[in-house]
């Protein structure tokens, strides 16, 4: 087995896969736990009640800044990983820079928008006139969020892993939850107003780090020493936005298989409902924490080996990228069915009854690991058009199957139809990798 493990290390890509995936988990583990802390201080400070306005807003202003991004996340991500390959420092500015130009100003004028209807979204859509000043206080995020989504794929193009994760998923996550002891804020609206700011000043402060750390890359390339020069500029702009159109279609759909569920939940049942959803939700995501650390390593490389024709570089480093999830999600799966009571009850008394909701979701969320990185696979290697298609049936699936079940089997028919979306989606995804590239990811034992 020792032996085994030395053969694959040896290869010079799959090691530096593996140290970089392990840095990556590192940063990931403390993200998540982060997470983890964040959702514990607000059901713990709010309660079921309040908690759950919070996290319906939050549901929300994902799933409108997402719509703000139009695609371009995945986009700068791909085009950004080549560019970052080939040490053009420039053309890494000019695409993040580009993808401001058009977000941005539609996430000002979608934070502005919902502020002011605040008031008929919180009375007449979800029947809460509670939440009418939390979805005030927290509409600036959509903007905050954007900025720190697009500034984190920029700098995990460049594997700047020990930003690009932080900027994403901890330094607003910290601030807030700062905020809270320290204020005891025990209201959605302040939680809101604070999470809001924090996104703003992680914006800032990474938009600083993400500058400074550019303006040192692509002094060299390999062993030619030589300065950028004007050759290095904006990719093609139509292919930018082809590949962006398909990309924001697939983020789109991928937004509503998330959060429709705390949403229709929102529209048809009880606050504490939304809450012990979204904290089985967020439990159970941190099965898929893993995944999301290799997917930082690995989406960059898969753009690289498709851009240079290296499918055979492309085939073994998503094989062995599956093989480090599966060996690191099972204990965590595994414990989170088996202890799903002890897991909820952190979060409060209340929310031990939601113990069933959490072994749904997990399942949905093993399946979404055990697939591999079968989305990242399709878009980095020009395929967007398959995952576009996935992502709209999944999208559409998770609409109906939610609407549905929810109506007839309340929060636990939502949990069912959430996981079913997820895993759907992965499994269609793993039959078009298998299609387009040749491989099957579910086959992780193959020689690579």
């Amino acid at each position: 087995m020792l032996s085994k493990i030395k053969s694959v290390l040896s290869h010079s890509e799959h090691r530096n896969t593996a140290i970089n995936a392990f840095i990556a988990l590192f940063i990931r583990i403390l993200g998540a736990g982060m997470a983890f802390i964040f959702n514990l201080l607000v059901a713990r400070s709010l309660g079921a009640e309040k908690s759950g306005y919070f996290f319906l807003a939050f549901a929300l202003i994902m799933f409108l800044s997402a719509f703000c991004r139009m695609g371009f996340e995945n986009t700068i991500l791909r085009f950004s990983g080549i560019a970052a390959k080939q040490q053009q420092g420039k053309s890494i500015s000019a695409i993040l820079h580009y993808a401001f130009k058009y977000t941005l100003p539609l996430a000002v004028l979608m934070s502005v928008f919902l502020y002011l209807i605040a008031e008929p979204l919180a009375v007449y859509g979800f029947s809460k006139p509670e939440m009418i000043n939390t979805l005030k206080a927290i509409s600036p995020a959509i903007f905050a969020i954007s900025v720190v989504t697009l500034l984190a794929m920029s700098l995990q193009a460049q594997q700047r892993l020990t930003a690009s994760i932080p900027c994403q998923n901890i330094v607003h996550l910290v601030l807030t939850s700062v905020a809270i002891l320290a204020f005891s804020l025990s209201t959605a609206t302040e939680v809101s107003a604070v999470f809001s700011i924090a996104l703003i000043i992680s914006s800032i402060i990474f938009y600083g780090i993400w500058s400074k750390g550019l303006n040192q890359e692509g002094q060299l390339s390999g062993n030619n020493k030589k300065l950028l020069d004007k050759k290095e500029r904006l990719p093609n702009k139509n292919e930018l936005w082809k590949s962006a159109k398909s990309n924001w279609l697939i983020s789109m759909m991928g937004q509503t298989v998330q959060w429709i569920g705390p949403l229709i939940t929102g529209m048809w049942l009880m606050a504490e409902d939304v809450a012990y959803l979204s904290v089985a939700m967020r439990i159970a995501m941190l099965t898929s924490f893993i995944l999301m650390a290799i997917n930082l390593v690995v989406a960059p490389k898969f753009a690289a080996f498709h851009a240079s024709n290296d499918m055979s570089g492309l085939r073994s480093t998503a094989l062995f990228s599956v093989r480090l999830l599966i060996l690191s999600a099972v204990p965590i799966v595994s414990f989170m069915f088996v202890f799903p009571e002890f897991l909820m009850g952190l979060f409060g008394e209340d929310f031990v009854s939601a113990a069933g909701l959490l072994q749904i979701l997990v399942l949905g969320q093993f399946i979404n690991v055990v697939t591999g990185s079968v989305g990242y696979l399709l878009t980095m290697s020009g395929h967007e058009r398959d995952m576009r298609n996935i992502s709209l049936v999944s999208g559409i699936m998770a609409v109906v199957l939610t609407l549905f079940l929810t109506k007839h089997y309340g929060v636990t028919g939502c949990a069912i139809a959430t996981a079913a979306s997820l895993a759907f989606q992965n499994l269609a995804a793993v039959y078009f990798v298998k299609k387009r590239l040749g491989f099957n990811t579910l086959l992780f034992w193959q020689k690579i």
